[in-house]
């Protein structure tokens, strides 16, 4: 049984919402990171105010995010590590 409030914000029909909930989903690491465009934050942000499931997806996604981020510990490590990690990078590429 879904919830009045689920219920209210179902206005699009099923093919229209599966469509743009997938849009959502590809743009939601993007959007968590700071990485997406104006245009792409305009769109998710306009699509979460519609579609409950991919807003309780979005808070899920930024809480994630927060907690790894609040166990992780910057390190610095020596520049001739770094390099060399890039150049095996390079090499794979």
């Amino acid at each position: 049984m879904e919830s009045k409030f689920t219920e209210m914000y179902q206005k699009e029909p099923a093919d229209e919402k599966d469509g743009a909930c997938g849009q959502v989903a590809d743009l939601l690491d993007s959007v968590v990171d700071g990485e997406a465009s104006a245009e792409e934050q305009s769109f998710f942000n306009s699509h979460l105010e519609e579609c409950v499931s991919c807003f309780e997806n979005h808070q899920k996604q930024k809480l994630l995010k927060s907690l790894i981020s609040g166990h992780l510990k910057r390190v610095i490590v020596p520049e001739s590590l770094a390099l060399t990690i890039k150049a095996k990078i390079q090499e794979t590429i």
